[in-house]
């Protein structure tokens, strides 16, 4: 099986949702400002290919995080390069055909590379891109802004994952972070440096590129960068 083309494409990974306790591919296609066309968001049918329903109201030019899961038929879907972030809601009919409706947009929450993190009730992602250093934020599921680090600490494409109600995240540089993931501010628990920045970067005005995504398995944290890779004891 396969889809019919869906547009132009971005780095972003297919994602599975569930719209009405049945399971959608949810697929993000990237902005062509030369051929002037924007975005698509589609929920794709996983056991023949077929296109369920289709979004084209939000725009990113080279979209990476893919779509999250935010229960009760919503998808959030962010981007960088000050795209920001979309919840949408999608209804089947009786017909059985789909609608989505736009529930709310925020230019202030998004996510550069990685999706976001949901949990309780609340988003959390690193917005760090090419023109924005708002760092680590924090949105409710009605769309309201919670709070940011800005530059300090900066979290600039860094990486997120949940553990035990905590979350690790790295800062995009060399440092590693405990955080309690709390709407009422930033709450970090612990930090340490563990990668060490190396002297011949070949883009030194990124810093260290720490911007791939952490693993973590059997208490043991999985960090790289463009030279290194380590590995981080965070539990007995």
């Amino acid at each position: 099986m396969k889809t019919p083309p869906i547009g132009s494409v971005g780095y972003v990974s297919p994602a599975m949702v569930k719209i009405n306790q049945e399971d959608h591919v949810v697929m993000i296609t990237g902005a062509d400002r030369r051929a002037g066309t924007g975005s698509s968001v589609v929920g794709i049918n996983p056991h023949n290919g077929d296109i369920l329903w289709e979004y084209t109201g939000w725009s990113c030019i080279i979209p990476a995080p893919p779509a999250v899961d935010a229960g009760e038929n919503k998808v959030l879907i962010t981007g960088g390069y000050e795209a920001g972030t979309v919840m949408l809601k999608v209804k089947k009919k009786s017909d059985n055909s789909y609608n989505v409706t736009e529930l709310f947009k925020n230019v202030d929450f998004g996510a550069h590379t990685k999706p976001p993190v949901f949990y309780d009730g609340y988003f959390f992602a690193q917005y760090g891109t090419n023109n924005r250093r708002d760092g680590l934020v924090c949105m409710s599921m009605d769309g309201e802004l919670m709070w940011k680090t800005g530059r300090d600490p900066g979290f600039n494409k860094g990486s997120l994952v949940l553990a035990d109600g905590l979350l690790f995240a790295t800062d995009g540089d060399k440092a590693l972070y405990l955080i309690e993931p709390d709407p009422s501010g930033f709450k970090p628990i612990a930090s340490a440096e563990v990668l060490e920045i190396a002297a011949d970067l070949a883009e030194p005005r990124y810093g260290n590129q720490n911007w791939a995504p952490i693993a973590l398995a059997d208490g043991r944290l999985i960090i790289r960068d463009q030279n290194q890779l380590v590995c981080v004891k965070v539990a007995e």
